[in-house]
């Protein structure tokens, strides 16, 4: 199984790098000593995927509670 040198997280087979550090995994738990490899960041940046993601939450977000809000009202007029 790979695991990741910098945070010790262990990834199914076929992983090559960690999503969350960036890094090349190892084949071996790591135990302190191994070389930490990161990897080129993409072209816009890790933060320009991350921008994306918080986005996405934000409209989920407001999409939640909007449809909590009409549910309620729709509760309150059935009264």
């Amino acid at each position: 199984m790979p695991w990741c040198p910098k945070c010790g997280a262990e990834f199914r087979e076929g992983f090559t790098a960690c999503n969350t550090c960036h890094v090349k995994l190892i084949s071996h738990k790591p135990d302190g000593t191994e070389m930490i490899e990161e990897l080129p960041a993409p072209p816009g940046g890790w933060e320009r995927e991350s921008r994306k993601k918080q986005r996405l939450l934000r409209i989920l977000r407001a999409l939640t509670v909007l449809l909590l809000a009409l549910a309620a009202a729709l509760l309150l007029q059935n009264r």
